[in-house]
């Protein structure tokens, strides 16, 4: 059985599709090259692309628009933080393909390798961004649309571009009527939680623990959905599934002293929450019918 496996990768890593071929011929990168699949992520068909010499990270998708996106965040991010360098995006009628810098990613270790990630998205945060909030091309989280028309009211941007289209899909395909109700009680008293004016800051945008490691000791950040807001949105996502340690915020603060306002992360998670029950259904209910049944009863 696992004999057979290997034998079926070895012949899927012998043959380019013809839409790798066209993005490789475009980007000038000729050679024998092998593709070997790799296991993971949500959203794009990926895989490490070499030819003895050099090594690259794949990822192929029906939908070119979605990869040209992550490789705009990337390129946005790349000022402050260490990120996988694109090498080129190509699109198509028949998909896209980005070609990335391959990074050999290890998790994050250690209380000095989470401090200096957290030193390191502080310098992300402590960039002032422009005046208005979103002004960043729209893109996506995970596979959804994500609109960023910017506004000069946090809340205005957070209601409008966030919450509503995400429950709208939401409703459409079958959250329970009591979480939908909930959740348009929160949208309609935004303020309870929200500041109008926070920092205007750029933000990673989707950032958990899966898109956040290492190399060498050095963080490294990766599948932006990037835009300007409230960075504390970053900080909401990374405690979405099972937190990080106090060290990631030792290093926060030392580059970016700043209350944490725990009272609007259920709201930034909700939109988050709301986005996995939009890609992958019902296994998500729970989370979306208790966090706006927790956050409509502080209403009461």
């Amino acid at each position: 059985m696992v004999a057979s496996i290997v034998k079926e990768l070895r012949l899927i890593a012998m043959k380019l599709p013809l839409l790798l071929m066209n993005a490789l011929n475009q980007a000038g990168l000729q050679g024998g090259w092998t593709l070997t699949p790799v296991a993971g992520g949500d959203t794009a068909r990926s895989g490490v692309l070499e030819d003895g010499v050099s090594r690259y990270f794949v990822k192929q998708h029906r939908n070119p628009l979605l990869l040209e996106a992550e490789a705009r965040g990337l390129e946005a991010l790349a000022a402050s933080l260490r990120v996988p360098r694109v090498v080129h995006c190509y699109s198509s009628s028949e998909g896209g393909v980005l070609i990335l810098e391959h990074l050999p990613i290890a998790s994050l270790t250690g209380s000095n390798q989470w401090m200096a990630a957290g030193a390191a998205l502080a310098c992300l945060h402590r960039v002032e961004g422009p005046a208005r909030y979103g002004s960043h091309p729209d893109n996506f989280i995970g596979a959804s649309p994500q609109s960023n028309t910017d506004h000069s009211d946090w809340i205005t941007f957070f209601a409008n571009e966030r919450l509503a289209p995400q429950l709208q899909r939401a409703t459409q395909r079958g959250l329970p009527p009591v979480a939908a109700e909930r959740t348009a009680r929160v949208i309609e008293q935004l303020d309870r939680w929200l500041p109008s004016r926070p920092p205007c800051a750029p933000v990673h945008g989707d950032l958990w623990q899966g898109n956040l490691g290492q190399v060498n000791g050095e963080p490294v950040f990766y599948d932006p959905a990037c835009y300007h807001g409230d960075p504390q949105v970053d900080l909401a996502m990374l405690n979405l599934f099972g937190g990080v340690p106090a060290a990631f915020y030792q290093g926060y603060q030392s580059e970016y002293p700043t209350t944490l306002r725990y009272q609007a992360w259920p709201v930034y998670d909700l939109y988050h929450w709301l986005n996995h029950f939009n890609l992958f259904g019902h296994p998500y209910t729970s989370a979306v019918t208790d966090t706006a049944r927790l956050l409509c009863r502080e209403l009461e």
